[in-house]
């Protein structure tokens, strides 16, 4: 049996990772750590779940074969490499960093220790944009994220926010390997980011993704065109197709687990299957994320420039 170590308990470990680590009992020996301990008790006795302890070193004397890194943002470079420096599979939180020289450092040392770094793009496993993703002769590609009155702070809400859709767009594209891309953002009197996209064009097809933080409704989109028709999807959990014969909808199976339905249970099942199998392959390839993260690097280095 695997022993994976999971660093960060924070509120997306515990509502979107620790449900799938809890029923994953059976081919993986989870252990725990954050840096409260009270927070560290209660959670391990609550799921089930075996504890490390509060420190890096307490992890460090697991015979760990990965560890999932749930820490913020800031702390991603310093933890990612540490394990990886030690011949430990990573999986990480997006995003891996923020600086484009630090991603493509860590890409390299995970590539000369020969291990998996993986970076948590949950949308790519999600059921539905999977069957996006399969139509056939795309044309166009169109990704949307709303937030209800949510302006942020540029820099974060672009890392943390809209590289999800930029991830999704790109992936529903085939991810072109050198895309012709143009930006836009909108900041209100207050600095704060309202709205921003990013436009790519690539032979044989046009993609968008974009993000309005003061929308009028929580709603997640994306849509692509080929000749068809034209297939949508709403929130992860509603799928739209329109033909010439009319327009057909689906929703996600009520047995369905939501944690499925948004992509984090299949991906986590990936990561593991990936460490348990030598020759696995990394379920999120590093050509990819390293596109999307310099995507989204190019848009902030705008900000600032």
């Amino acid at each position: 049996m695997l022993t994976i170590g999971v660093m960060g308990l924070g509120t997306i470990a515990q509502k979107a990772y620790l449900p799938v680590y809890t029923q994953m009992q059976n081919q993986v020996h989870w252990v725990l750590s954050t840096r409260n301990d009270d927070k560290l008790q209660q959670l391990a006795t609550q799921d089930g779940l075996a504890i490390a302890g509060t420190t890096l070193e307490d992890l460090d004397a697991q015979p760990l074969d990965a560890i999932m890194i749930h820490t913020p943002t800031e702390t991603h470079y310093q933890y990612v490499k540490h394990f990886l420096e030690k011949g430990v599979n990573v999986f990480v939180d997006k995003p891996l960093a923020t600086d484009m020289g630090q991603i493509n450092e860590l890409y390299d040392l995970a590539d000369t220790q020969h291990v998996l770094l993986t970076v948590g793009f949950n949308r790519r496993f999600a059921p539905m944009i999977q069957d996006l993703a399969e139509v056939d002769d795309k044309t166009g590609v169109r990704v949307d994220k709303n937030r209800i009155d949510a302006p942020d702070d540029p820099e974060h809400a672009l890392w943390d926010l809209f590289i999800h859709p930029v991830d999704t767009a790109l992936m529903l594209a085939g991810y072109p390997e050198k895309p012709n891309t143009r930006y836009s953002l909108h900041t209100g009197d207050d600095g704060k980011l309202q709205q921003a996209s990013v436009i790519f064009t690539a032979p044989g097809i046009r993609g968008e993704a974009g993000i309005d933080l003061q929308a009028g409704t929580n709603l997640e989109e994306a849509q692509v065109a080929a000749p068809s028709g034209v297939q949508r999807v709403q929130n992860l959990d509603q799928l739209v197709v329109y033909g010439r014969g009319g327009a057909t909808q689906t929703f996600a199976p009520d047995w369905q687990p939501m944690l499925t339905t948004r992509g984090f249970q299949p991906m986590v099942q990936a990561f593991v299957q990936a460490v348990a199998d030598p020759e696995g392959k990394n379920p999120v390839s590093p050509a990819t994320s390293q596109l999307t993260h310099a995507v989204v690097a190019d848009l902030v280095n705008q900000i600032k420039a």
